[in-house]
């Protein structure tokens, strides 16, 4: 499916309103900017999402978003990870970086 420009204007303006349109378009248009981001409508309406109507979320999403586009996409396709798994998770991740360095 191909995701439009239209589409991240309507969600932008139905999440922020449109006395904040400009601003936020002007946050989210800080994605895309880059040959290496991807998928930019798509991502920019998954950032939408995550921000639930934050401010401070859309920007921590635009700044995940420009450093692997997948993440936020990830997070909108799976939700939320709960704290334990999230803690099983950076367990196994810690052994294996722990490993790597042991010869």
């Amino acid at each position: 499916m191909t995701h439009t420009r239209d589409q991240v204007l309507a969600s932008a303006n139905a999440m922020f309103g449109e006395s904040n349109l400009a601003e936020v378009l002007a946050v989210l248009d800080a994605y895309g900017t880059e040959s290496h981001e991807r998928e930019v409508n798509r991502v920019k309406l998954a950032i939408l999402e995550l921000s639930e109507g934050d401010k401070e979320k859309l920007l921590y999403w635009i700044k995940i978003a420009k450093a692997d586009y997948r993440d936020p996409l990830a997070a909108q396709e799976l939700g939320p990870i709960p704290p334990e798994e999230g803690a099983k998770l950076q367990g196994m991740a810690k052994n294996l970086i722990d490993r790597w360095g042991k010869k």
